[in-house]
């Protein structure tokens, strides 16, 4: 699992460098103390599921999409609360299964905002740490290997969500770490040795709207 979510964590940031070259420019935003703000996000994901007992399944990435919705309420000068709720496609890809599962995700996090200098302009940048939780609605592998893949998933998924943003102008660039931490134990149907979890990168783009 350790190796899974250093190499998951490393590609991430490789993807992430994109959105540090755009922050060249002036990419200053500023929301004013005790503001609401709220948008639309939209994006894709990468994941991967850490099994343990039977099945064993091997790891690998798998593509999905997520897009939802977004409110931001600015406490203070570099300090914000920032909620999503959304709909994301997320599993696990390799030779053998492709299981996609379909989650309802709702986060409450808090999030500061950094403020830096580079590149001769000013700059923001958002890091937020905080809990998450995430509904099971679909279940399935899209390989035909493995029948009723759901009782190997809790209903209930409890997520430590982290990560960064970038604004550009309105439009807010964020990369998301989603880590399942309650989805251990399947259900009595499923073996009493098994144990599964998840680890999710979400990209997304988001509009701000006051």
């Amino acid at each position: 699992m350790k190796v899974s979510i250093l190499s998951t964590v490393l590609i991430g940031f490789i993807l992430f460098l994109p959105l540090i070259g755009i922050s060249q420019g002036n990419l200053y935003y500023y929301q004013e103390a005790k503001t609401w703000e709220f948008g639309p996000r939209i994006g894709f994901t990468t994941s991967m599921i850490n099994s343990k007992g039977e099945p064993n399944i091997q790891r690998g990435i798998k593509m999905g999409l997520v897009g939802g919705v977004f409110v931001r309420y600015q406490l203070a000068d570099q300090w914000a609360l920032h909620s999503d709720l959304s709909y994301s496609t997320r599993g696990n890809k390799n030779d053998v299964t492709n299981i996609e599962n379909g989650y309802v995700d709702f986060s409450i996090v808090p999030t500061r905002n950094i403020k830096y200098t580079m590149f001769g302009g000013d700059h923001t940048f958002d890091f937020f740490l905080g809990p998450g939780i995430s509904f099971l609605t679909t279940s399935e592998d899209k390989s035909g290997n493995l029948s009723n893949i759901t009782k190997f998933f809790s209903a209930t998924e409890f997520n430590i969500v982290l990560g960064g943003s970038l604004p550009f102008g309105p439009v807010l660039l964020t990369a998301t770490n989603r880590i399942g931490v309650s989805n251990l134990i399947g259900p009595p149907s499923a073996s009493p040795d098994s144990s599964w979890n998840s680890f999710t990168t979400e990209w997304t783009a988001a509009y701000r709207f006051k």
